[in-house]
């Protein structure tokens, strides 16, 4: 018994041997058959630099052909028991068979509301930016009618803020600040879309407002936050990396800071509108979704308050399960027809008018225009085109920075490569003073110069650190080049003033831009079976039995897997498969620093269709994998604030509340 038991211990431990030694040598095979695929592929290709392509405006793709439109609507809001004109608060009729009460909502922070107490409306002044009113039969004392209202409540007085961002020896008093800066955002559109979609608009504030469109305008990061962050705060989202050459990897400054850019306050970071209000600006931030562009996936944003004026109680009451009563203000929201774009900016043209005679600085974030279609924004090019043309008078007075965090980046034109470009490419309009509109500008001139080079988002912010500092001081005039680092007290201005001529070709490494998101792009080629057929001239071999496809596409399919470890969303998400019949693209470009850097994109099951940067190594090497089709149905159900959750297809679909900070489903 014992010999047989000896015997069998024996047999396993030779088998265990036996495989693990197969399974080296097939893996260090492979891995030697890869390196040596990588070699035959440089030998027969030809180095390139990068280079902006040119692309038309016009396109057959069938949504610029049949832009979207919104439904019609019919406004069937009826209130027949409150009226509010000119700050008051009054009853529609006298009557004793109801009676009504408001209660301010005022910010705190990004995501709470402070309430203030429930008073009687008859001749009521509401001191607050946002309120609730109340009404109650006399006999049941049961809610008959109930809505938000938004004003602008002027404020007597601001308290005198400290400037702590310039160095102690700068001449503050020397700057003369009489300009607003206005900045408008239209979340997902590209340069090319604003030349198909608003082209009045362009064209009025052209000729009008002597308007300069820059055409090479690049996205430093894949969505709203980390190109907020740049333009914003001056703060580097993440790693930055150049995989077409051997350039350290830089880390990110949340890193820098032992944080995540999520689960701490931001409040320490360098955000523009901060420094504008210690410089006696009134600040002004507007935006129509429940998440701000720092409150995504349930990040803390900032916790205290900084504009004087916000719209941010009342999308929080339209939105936010916490606060939105039932869907009761969204039901009555869209029984007006109220249109996002259409509410924001009446609220922003009631700010500019009550502080005319006041610096202002001003924030309004459109996402819900053309976030979801990427032809959204079409309908409204009449819209913009009047707004600007009625408020020309306030914005005489003003900076305009009118731009877009990033193209669209979802559905079937983001397979193309035009569609890909386009995402990297958001629309960037900026005017000036009508003072500063003449011949002799150097503004102008300067800014017109820079249409046509490379720009970033970074170079927004340190454009709008200018006018808040050295141009302000100098009366924009001698705006030659200036290292605005040189002013502050501990900020390292990542970009340079778009008021000032860039004499400098720029990297997008200098720039601050990661290699997958760069305008400028090596010339990559497909890798097909003619290029395979090149590299293996002395053996036949096929598409899908070729080690560089099945190595790049074993690696991207186990990154995918990682994803779901790394989120711990395992438990609530299918495992990823490759789909045989589904897309698989894969090109290459070959560096000047003669390296290979791969690009693939593939179609996975249930669904997905996702793409990533591979260096010669077969390791992934760009910052994020991104997700190109639309996936919020199939995600969004089980984990519908995950950071991960683009990697999900939800086992179930059913959602629950548990006692999690996000919202999930029960297995």
């Amino acid at each position: 018994m014992i010999f047989i038991f000896l015997f069998l211990l024996f047999y396993i431990i030779r088998s265990e041997s036996y495989f693990n030694d197969t399974y080296e040598n097939e893996y260090v095979s492979q891995s030697l058959d890869f390196e040596s695929a990588i070699k035959r592929l440089k030998n027969i290709s030809t180095a390139s630099g990068c280079v902006y392509k040119e692309y038309p405006v016009k396109n057959n793709y069938h949504e610029f052909i049949r832009p979207h439109r919104s439904p019609p609507c019919v406004n069937t809001f009826i209130n027949n028991f409150v009226t509010f004109k000119k700050g008051i608060l009054n009853y529609l009729t006298n009557t004793n068979l109801y009676f009504c009460k408001y209660q301010c909502n005022y910010p705190k922070g990004e995501w709470e509301i402070t309430f203030g107490k429930w008073k009687e409306i008859r001749g009521a002044k509401p001191k607050c930016d946002v309120f609730e009113v109340q009404c109650y039969d006399i006999l049941f004392k049961q809610i008959i009618f109930r809505d938000i209202y938004i004003q602008i409540y002027k404020l007597k007085e601001k308290p005198v803020e400290k400037v702590t961002f310039l160095k102690d020896d700068y001449p503050v008093e020397q700057i003369k600040n009489i300009y607003n800066v206005h900045v408008i955002i239209l979340d997902a559109v590209s340069h090319y879309n604003l030349l198909r979609g608003l082209k009045n608009t362009k064209k009025y504030l052209e000729k009008e407002y002597s308007g300069v469109v820059f055409k090479r305008n690049n996205k430093v990061g894949p969505n709203s936050r980390p190109n907020g962050s740049a333009f914003l705060l001056n703060t580097r989202y993440q790693d930055l990396k150049d995989f077409s050459s051997l350039k350290e990897v830089l880390p990110s400054d949340f890193e820098l800071n032992g944080d995540d850019g999520c689960k701490s306050p931001l409040d320490k970071y360098p955000y523009i509108a901060k420094y504008y209000k210690q410089l006696n600006y009134t600040v002004y931030n507007g935006e129509d979704a429940q998440e701000t562009v720092f409150t995504g996936t349930e990040c803390k944003g900032f916790k205290h308050q900084i504009p004087h004026h916000t719209l941010r109680p009342y999308t929080l009451r339209l939105f936010h399960p916490k606060y939105k009563a039932n869907g009761n203000f969204m039901m009555n929201h869209n029984a007006k027809c109220m249109k996002s774009i259409e509410y924001q900016f009446k609220h922003l043209t009631r700010f500019m008018k009550t502080y005319k005679d006041f610096k202002q600085f001003t924030t309004t974030w459109i996402t819900h225009l053309s976030h979801e279609y990427m032809t959204g924004h079409y309908e409204y090019d009449g819209y913009f085109k009047n707004f600007f043309q009625r408020n020309k008078e306030l914005f005489d007075k003003s900076f305009l920075i009118f731009m877009s965090d990033h193209g669209f980046r979802l559905g079937e034109y983001r397979y193309t490569e035009q569609g890909t470009f386009e995402d990297k490419n958001p629309f960037l309009i900026i005017t000036v003073p009508k003072n500063l509109r003449n011949n002799d500008s150097e503004v102008i001139s300067n800014l017109k110069a820079n249409s046509n080079k490379h720009t970033s988002h970074f170079d927004i912010y340190a454009t709008m650190l200018d006018i808040a500092t050295e141009g302000s001081k100098s009366k924009f005039k001698n705006m030659s080049s200036f290292n605005l680092t040189s002013i502050m007290k501990s900020d390292k201005i990542k970009g340079v003033s778009l008021l000032r001529e860039i004499v400098q070709n720029r990297t997008c490494y200098e720039m601050g831009i990661n290699s997958e998101y760069c305008l400028c792009r090596e010339e990559f080629v497909t890798y097909d079976q003619s290029i395979i057929d090149s590299i293996y001239t002395d053996q036949n071999v096929f598409f899908y039995s070729d080690i560089v496809i099945n190595t790049l596409k074993n690696n991207f399919l186990g990154e995918l897997k990682r994803k779901l470890f790394m989120g711990d969303i395992q438990k609530y998400c299918v495992e990823l498969r490759e789909n045989v019949d589904g897309i698989f693209d894969l090109e290459y470009a070959y560096t000047n620093d003669k390296k290979i850097v791969f690009h693939l994109r593939m179609e996975v099951l249930p669904k997905g269709i996702f793409e990533a940067y591979f260096d010669e190594y077969g390791e992934i090497s760009s910052n994020t994998i991104e997700r190109i089709d639309k996936y919020s149905k199939y995600s969004e159900a089980c984990l519908p604030t995950h950071p991960q959750r683009m990697f999900c297809h939800c086992k179930k679909r059913k959602v629950i509340k548990s006692n999690l900070k996000h919202i999930f489903f029960k297995i």
